[in-house]
Protein backbone atom coordinates (compact mmCIF):
# COMPACT_ATOMS: atom_id res chain seq x y z
CA UNK A 1 0.00 0.00 0.00
CA UNK A 2 0.33 3.56 -0.31
CA UNK A 3 2.42 5.25 3.02
CA UNK A 4 1.22 9.07 4.16
CA UNK A 5 4.35 10.43 4.75
CA UNK A 6 7.00 12.94 2.76
CA UNK A 7 10.30 12.55 3.02
CA UNK A 8 12.16 16.26 2.95
CA UNK A 9 15.89 15.79 2.16
CA UNK A 10 18.70 17.55 3.03
CA UNK A 11 22.22 17.09 1.10
CA UNK A 12 26.05 17.33 1.67
CA UNK A 13 28.33 19.97 1.52
CA UNK A 14 28.38 19.97 -2.18
CA UNK A 15 24.51 20.18 -3.96
CA UNK A 16 22.50 21.90 -6.21
CA UNK A 17 19.76 21.78 -3.36
CA UNK A 18 15.96 21.57 -4.82
CA UNK A 19 17.77 21.13 -8.33
CA UNK A 20 20.03 18.05 -6.73
CA UNK A 21 20.16 14.64 -8.45
CA UNK A 22 20.96 12.54 -5.55
CA UNK A 23 19.09 9.16 -5.30
CA UNK A 24 16.79 10.64 -7.73
CA UNK A 25 15.80 7.11 -9.33
CA UNK A 26 15.23 5.83 -6.20
CA UNK A 27 12.89 8.83 -4.83
CA UNK A 28 11.03 8.24 -8.48
CA UNK A 29 10.27 4.27 -7.28
CA UNK A 30 9.62 5.15 -3.71
CA UNK A 31 6.78 7.54 -5.26
CA UNK A 32 5.80 5.01 -7.86
CA UNK A 33 5.51 2.34 -5.39
CA UNK A 34 4.85 3.38 -1.73
CA UNK A 35 2.94 7.09 -2.64
CA UNK A 36 5.72 9.02 -1.00
CA UNK A 37 6.38 12.79 -1.51
CA UNK A 38 9.89 13.86 -1.43
CA UNK A 39 10.69 17.87 -1.35
CA UNK A 40 14.58 18.68 -1.96
CA UNK A 41 15.31 21.36 0.16
CA UNK A 42 17.07 23.79 -1.48
CA UNK A 43 20.31 23.54 0.88
CA UNK A 44 23.78 25.38 -0.41
CA UNK A 45 26.98 24.29 -1.19
CA UNK A 46 29.66 24.98 1.61
CA UNK A 47 27.11 27.04 3.85
CA UNK A 48 26.51 27.12 7.45
CA UNK A 49 24.25 24.83 9.05
CA UNK A 50 22.02 27.89 10.11
CA UNK A 51 21.49 28.73 6.28
CA UNK A 52 20.58 25.25 5.61
CA UNK A 53 18.49 24.67 8.72
CA UNK A 54 16.58 28.11 7.23
CA UNK A 55 16.12 26.23 4.08
CA UNK A 56 14.94 23.32 5.05
CA UNK A 57 12.03 25.08 7.15
CA UNK A 58 10.79 26.49 3.78
CA UNK A 59 10.31 22.49 3.05
CA UNK A 60 8.37 21.66 5.61
CA UNK A 61 6.39 24.68 4.70
CA UNK A 62 5.99 23.56 1.81
CA UNK A 63 5.46 19.55 2.81
CA UNK A 64 2.97 20.50 5.70
CA UNK A 65 0.04 21.82 2.45
CA UNK A 66 -0.09 18.25 1.61
CA UNK A 67 -1.34 17.52 5.38
CA UNK A 68 0.95 14.41 5.74
CA UNK A 69 3.43 13.60 8.30
CA UNK A 70 7.31 14.23 7.25
CA UNK A 71 10.38 12.67 8.09
CA UNK A 72 13.97 14.05 7.61
CA UNK A 73 16.62 12.21 5.09
CA UNK A 74 20.11 13.78 5.84
CA UNK A 75 22.97 12.92 3.77
CA UNK A 76 26.31 13.92 5.46
CA UNK A 77 26.54 17.54 6.52
CA UNK A 78 22.64 17.35 5.73
CA UNK A 79 22.29 15.55 8.85
CA UNK A 80 23.67 18.31 10.78
CA UNK A 81 21.54 20.48 8.96
CA UNK A 82 18.77 18.43 9.48
CA UNK A 83 19.40 18.28 13.95
CA UNK A 84 20.01 22.28 13.76
CA UNK A 85 16.60 22.91 11.74
CA UNK A 86 14.76 20.55 14.13
CA UNK A 87 16.25 22.02 17.03
CA UNK A 88 15.71 25.96 15.64
CA UNK A 89 11.74 24.90 15.69
CA UNK A 90 11.55 23.41 18.89
CA UNK A 91 12.61 26.94 20.18
CA UNK A 92 11.04 29.02 17.82
CA UNK A 93 7.65 30.76 17.77
CA UNK A 94 4.21 28.97 18.27
CA UNK A 95 3.91 28.58 14.21
CA UNK A 96 7.15 26.55 14.27
CA UNK A 97 6.75 24.59 17.07
CA UNK A 98 3.43 23.62 15.68
CA UNK A 99 5.10 22.57 11.98
CA UNK A 100 7.55 19.99 13.87
CA UNK A 101 4.65 18.78 16.72
CA UNK A 102 1.28 18.48 15.06
CA UNK A 103 0.24 15.03 14.89
CA UNK A 104 -1.06 15.70 11.53
CA UNK A 105 1.90 17.69 9.58
CA UNK A 106 4.81 17.18 12.13
CA UNK A 107 8.08 15.27 11.82
CA UNK A 108 7.85 11.49 12.64
CA UNK A 109 11.13 9.95 11.91
CA UNK A 110 14.82 10.83 10.85
CA UNK A 111 16.86 9.15 8.29
CA UNK A 112 20.83 9.68 8.71
CA UNK A 113 23.39 8.68 5.81
CA UNK A 114 26.83 8.68 6.10
CA UNK A 115 26.15 11.67 9.08
CA UNK A 116 28.78 14.14 9.63
CA UNK A 117 26.87 15.74 12.43
CA UNK A 118 29.81 14.27 15.04
CA UNK A 119 32.04 16.18 12.70
CA UNK A 120 35.18 14.25 10.24
CA UNK A 121 38.56 13.69 11.61
CA UNK A 122 39.30 15.91 8.48
CA UNK A 123 38.10 18.83 10.26
CA UNK A 124 40.75 19.17 13.11
CA UNK A 125 43.66 17.36 10.42
CA UNK A 126 43.15 20.01 8.18
CA UNK A 127 43.05 23.19 10.62
CA UNK A 128 46.25 21.44 12.28
CA UNK A 129 47.64 22.02 8.74
CA UNK A 130 46.61 25.35 7.99
CA UNK A 131 48.01 26.94 10.82
CA UNK A 132 51.20 25.17 10.42
CA UNK A 133 51.15 26.53 6.51
CA UNK A 134 50.70 30.01 7.95
CA UNK A 135 53.25 29.42 10.07
CA UNK A 136 55.72 28.88 7.37
CA UNK A 137 54.43 31.42 4.96
CA UNK A 138 55.06 33.96 7.60
CA UNK A 139 59.21 32.60 7.53
CA UNK A 140 58.98 32.47 3.96
CA UNK A 141 57.56 35.85 3.72
CA UNK A 142 59.67 37.82 6.24
CA UNK A 143 62.90 36.37 4.52
CA UNK A 144 61.38 37.88 1.24
CA UNK A 145 60.34 41.53 2.77
CA UNK A 146 63.87 42.36 1.33
CA UNK A 147 63.82 41.69 -1.95
CA UNK A 148 60.85 43.23 -3.14
CA UNK A 149 59.30 46.95 -2.33
CA UNK A 150 56.38 48.74 -0.33
CA UNK A 151 54.15 49.24 -2.87
CA UNK A 152 54.10 45.28 -3.67
CA UNK A 153 54.19 44.01 -0.10
CA UNK A 154 51.32 46.16 0.23
CA UNK A 155 49.10 45.16 -2.52
CA UNK A 156 49.34 41.42 -1.54
CA UNK A 157 48.72 41.88 1.80
CA UNK A 158 45.84 43.85 0.41
CA UNK A 159 44.15 40.94 -2.04
CA UNK A 160 45.00 38.42 0.77
CA UNK A 161 42.73 40.87 3.17
CA UNK A 162 40.16 41.18 0.72
CA UNK A 163 40.13 37.02 0.18
CA UNK A 164 39.84 36.94 3.73
CA UNK A 165 36.67 39.01 3.99
CA UNK A 166 35.01 37.61 0.49
CA UNK A 167 31.24 36.86 0.66
CA UNK A 168 32.17 33.06 -0.93
CA UNK A 169 35.03 32.92 2.09
CA UNK A 170 32.82 33.64 5.03
CA UNK A 171 29.99 30.89 3.77
CA UNK A 172 32.99 28.35 3.25
CA UNK A 173 34.23 29.36 6.56
CA UNK A 174 30.66 28.99 8.03
CA UNK A 175 30.61 25.39 6.54
CA UNK A 176 34.48 24.54 7.76
CA UNK A 177 32.88 25.05 11.03
CA UNK A 178 30.59 22.05 10.90
CA UNK A 179 33.36 19.70 10.79
CA UNK A 180 35.00 21.02 14.04
CA UNK A 181 34.67 19.71 17.30
CA UNK A 182 34.93 22.91 18.80
CA UNK A 183 31.84 24.19 16.94
CA UNK A 184 30.36 21.10 17.24
CA UNK A 185 30.18 20.84 20.96
CA UNK A 186 28.85 24.07 21.20
CA UNK A 187 26.13 23.19 18.75
CA UNK A 188 25.34 19.80 20.65
CA UNK A 189 25.89 21.93 24.29
CA UNK A 190 22.64 24.10 23.30
CA UNK A 191 20.69 21.97 21.01
CA UNK A 192 17.16 20.51 21.69
CA UNK A 193 15.26 17.54 20.24
CA UNK A 194 12.05 15.38 20.13
CA UNK A 195 12.35 12.68 22.62
CA UNK A 196 9.76 10.46 20.54
CA UNK A 197 11.35 10.58 16.69
CA UNK A 198 12.63 7.08 16.50
CA UNK A 199 16.59 7.77 14.01
CA UNK A 200 17.35 5.52 11.47
CA UNK A 201 21.35 5.29 10.19
CA UNK A 202 22.86 4.23 7.34
CA UNK A 203 27.00 3.66 7.98
CA UNK A 204 29.56 2.53 5.50
CA UNK A 205 33.15 0.98 5.46
CA UNK A 206 35.37 0.51 2.21
CA UNK A 207 36.69 -1.92 1.02
CA UNK A 208 39.23 -1.77 -2.17
CA UNK A 209 37.12 -2.99 -4.58
CA UNK A 210 34.45 -0.52 -3.43
CA UNK A 211 36.48 2.61 -3.08
CA UNK A 212 36.40 5.21 -6.12
CA UNK A 213 39.57 6.13 -7.27
CA UNK A 214 38.83 9.85 -7.68
CA UNK A 215 39.04 9.02 -3.28
CA UNK A 216 41.80 6.69 -2.97
CA UNK A 217 43.81 9.61 -1.59
CA UNK A 218 40.82 10.80 0.48
CA UNK A 219 40.69 7.47 2.02
CA UNK A 220 44.00 6.95 2.42
CA UNK A 221 44.83 10.32 4.19
CA UNK A 222 41.98 9.80 6.51
CA UNK A 223 42.96 6.32 7.39
CA UNK A 224 46.46 7.55 8.40
CA UNK A 225 45.05 10.68 10.06
CA UNK A 226 42.73 9.17 12.52
CA UNK A 227 44.55 5.49 12.28
CA UNK A 228 41.47 3.74 11.83
CA UNK A 229 40.22 2.12 8.93
CA UNK A 230 36.73 1.89 9.73
CA UNK A 231 35.15 4.58 7.35
CA UNK A 232 33.68 5.85 4.32
CA UNK A 233 36.10 8.35 3.33
CA UNK A 234 34.72 10.93 4.83
CA UNK A 235 33.80 9.85 8.09
CA UNK A 236 34.15 7.14 11.23
CA UNK A 237 31.61 4.49 11.71
CA UNK A 238 31.61 5.36 15.70
CA UNK A 239 31.18 8.79 14.58
CA UNK A 240 28.25 8.48 11.90
CA UNK A 241 25.36 7.72 14.41
CA UNK A 242 22.40 9.40 15.37
CA UNK A 243 23.43 10.53 18.61
CA UNK A 244 25.93 12.87 19.83
CA UNK A 245 29.43 11.21 20.40
CA UNK A 246 31.70 13.87 22.19
CA UNK A 247 28.89 15.78 24.45
CA UNK A 248 27.27 14.23 27.18
CA UNK A 249 23.78 15.84 28.41
CA UNK A 250 20.13 15.19 28.72
CA UNK A 251 19.72 15.82 25.02
CA UNK A 252 22.05 13.25 23.55
CA UNK A 253 20.50 10.90 26.21
CA UNK A 254 17.37 11.53 24.75
CA UNK A 255 18.90 11.24 20.95
CA UNK A 256 21.18 7.49 21.85
CA UNK A 257 17.30 6.17 23.22
CA UNK A 258 15.92 6.72 19.63
CA UNK A 259 18.91 5.78 17.32
CA UNK A 260 18.02 2.47 16.29
CA UNK A 261 20.84 2.21 14.41
CA UNK A 262 21.94 -0.49 11.79
CA UNK A 263 24.33 -2.63 9.38
CA UNK A 264 27.17 -1.36 8.41
CA UNK A 265 27.17 -1.41 4.70
CA UNK A 266 30.28 -1.99 2.56
CA UNK A 267 30.07 0.93 0.44
CA UNK A 268 31.73 4.15 0.57
CA UNK A 269 30.66 7.90 0.87
CA UNK A 270 29.25 9.03 -2.21
CA UNK A 271 26.97 5.81 -2.55
CA UNK A 272 24.01 7.96 -3.18
CA UNK A 273 25.45 9.65 -5.97
CA UNK A 274 25.75 8.68 -9.82
CA UNK A 275 24.95 11.40 -12.19
CA UNK A 276 26.49 14.00 -10.66
CA UNK A 277 29.96 12.18 -10.12
CA UNK A 278 30.24 11.13 -13.72
CA UNK A 279 32.84 12.93 -14.42
CA UNK A 280 35.19 11.40 -11.91
CA UNK A 281 34.06 8.07 -12.78
CA UNK A 282 37.49 5.79 -14.34
CA UNK A 283 37.63 2.83 -16.34
CA UNK A 284 38.13 1.22 -12.83
CA UNK A 285 35.11 2.40 -11.15
CA UNK A 286 33.28 1.30 -14.24
CA UNK A 287 34.70 -2.28 -13.87
CA UNK A 288 34.17 -2.74 -10.43
CA UNK A 289 30.70 -0.67 -11.05
CA UNK A 290 31.62 1.20 -7.26
CA UNK A 291 28.77 4.07 -8.26
CA UNK A 292 26.35 1.50 -10.01
CA UNK A 293 25.36 -0.03 -6.10
CA UNK A 294 22.21 -0.50 -4.80
CA UNK A 295 20.48 3.26 -4.40
CA UNK A 296 17.09 1.84 -3.23
CA UNK A 297 18.26 1.01 0.17
CA UNK A 298 19.41 4.36 1.11
CA UNK A 299 15.36 4.86 2.14
CA UNK A 300 13.58 2.38 1.06
CA UNK A 301 14.34 0.58 4.04
CA UNK A 302 14.46 3.64 6.42
CA UNK A 303 10.25 4.04 5.08
CA UNK A 304 9.41 0.05 5.31
CA UNK A 305 10.26 -0.11 9.13
CA UNK A 306 8.81 2.74 10.50
CA UNK A 307 5.60 2.14 8.40
CA UNK A 308 6.04 -1.76 9.84
CA UNK A 309 6.31 -0.60 13.78
CA UNK A 310 3.06 2.13 12.79
CA UNK A 311 5.56 5.40 13.16
CA UNK A 312 4.04 6.07 8.97
CA UNK A 313 0.84 5.38 8.57
CA UNK A 314 -1.06 3.66 5.41
CA UNK A 315 -2.98 6.05 3.35
CA UNK A 316 -6.56 5.46 3.09
CA UNK A 317 -7.41 4.27 -1.38
CA UNK A 318 -8.92 7.38 -1.48
CA UNK A 319 -8.66 10.60 -0.17
CA UNK A 320 -11.39 13.53 1.32
CA UNK A 321 -12.71 13.83 -2.65
CA UNK A 322 -12.87 10.45 -3.88
CA UNK A 323 -9.54 10.18 -5.77
CA UNK A 324 -6.73 7.57 -5.48
CA UNK A 325 -3.88 8.79 -2.86
CA UNK A 326 -1.22 8.79 -5.95
CA UNK A 327 -2.49 11.80 -7.17
CA UNK A 328 0.29 12.92 -5.07
CA UNK A 329 3.06 14.97 -6.80
CA UNK A 330 6.28 16.08 -5.88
Amino acid sequence: GHYNFTIITAMGVITEGSKGLELQKSIERLEKERGVVTIRADTGTARSIDYNASKIEEAVETATQLKRPYGLVGYSQGCANGFNFESRMISGTPDQQSAIVSPESGLVCRQLLFSAANGSMHGPAFNAKVHQLITMCEDFFKYQQGYFSRAFISSTLELVDNTLDSAAFQKFHGCAKCFLPDALRGFWREAQHLPHIPTCVLRGVLEEHTTPESLDMVCNLLTKQSGSPLHDSQVHVYDAVGHPVYVKNRNGRILKNVDMGGAIQRTHHWSPLSEEVEFVRTSRDVQNAVFDCAKDRHIFPFCDVNARFGVIHYKSETNENGDNSKSYSS
